[in-house]
């Protein structure tokens, strides 16, 4: 079978492509190819990439080399953001609240990790062993509340849509700072204080600038990540049915 014929149709995903892929070589293999890419990724602010530059990347001279084994670039998606949901956990045991919240937290971990996951993971259906793995414990950690087929995973939805939502946030922050060349707040407060100055003389929006000028602007964020989870869960527990509030819950 030749590497066209390995290929998935356009727009299939990579766990559909029969037979597996070839036989690893000194250079290249599935992992080592998508080991390069996670490298390659987080190197760049927005972590797009290219498949010459990862060919590159692995020294060998053609991409058409690397598509025996990820039948496309958008097997590659598949197999980077799959390699990123198994960095997430969900703890087993524990009660649906210990579950999720552990979902959450392991879920921005890596989304900090690597920003552009948040982007890709809206790209493709996560359909990876890993993923699935990490449904399939998270409902399972669910399943005593007797909720319905759709409501469960609404739940799971919930938690992975704060970290995936949050993390697209911060990549286009990150995007954006890249782009003007504030890498830091100080940075920015630096560029921005004679601007602020004069709105501030001009007296045009004073709310505004009364708040420029207070330092408890500064004070810790009480809205933080691990908060809004907190606030989502406590939203979610008005969903579980009575009856299921023993110690899973």
């Amino acid at each position: 079978m030749t590497p066209s014929e390995r290929r998935p149709a356009s727009g299939g995903l990579v766990w559909f492509d029969e037979p597996a892929p070839p036989r690893a070589t000194e250079q290249l293999s599935r992992e080592r190819i998508v080991a390069a890419a996670l490298e390659l990724a987080d190197e760049q602010v927005p972590g797009e990439i290219t498949m010459r530059a990862l060919a590159t990347r692995l020294g060998v001279r053609s991409p058409m080399a690397l598509y025996r084994y990820v039948g496309s670039k958008d097997g590659l998606v598949d197999l980077m953001t799959d390699e990123v949901y198994g960095q997430m956990t969900v703890p087993q045991g524990q009660g649906w609240r210990d579950a999720l919240r552990g979902l959450g937290r392991t879920s921005w971990d890596a989304v900090q990790r690597h920003p552009w996951f948040a982007r890709l993971a809206f790209s493709r259906p996560p359909m990876g062993p890993n993923a699935l793995r990490l449904y399939d414990t998270a409902l399972a950690e669910l399943e005593p509340l007797g909720l319905d087929a759709a409501r469960r995973m609404r739940f799971v939805s919930t938690v992975l849509g704060h970290a995936l939502g949050s993390g697209l946030a911060l990549l286009e922050e990150q995007t954006m700072r890249a782009r003007v060349g504030f890498r830091a707040d100080s940075d920015l407060d630096a560029a921005a204080a004679p601007y602020l100055a004069r709105i501030a003389a001009e007296g045009h929006h004073p709310h505004f600038s009364r708040w420029a000028a207070d330092p408890q602007r500064l004070a810790p964020e009480e809205q933080s990540f691990e908060q809004v989870l907190e606030w989502l869960l406590d939203g979610l527990a008005t969903l579980v049915p009575p009856a299921a509030s023993g110690p899973r819950a």
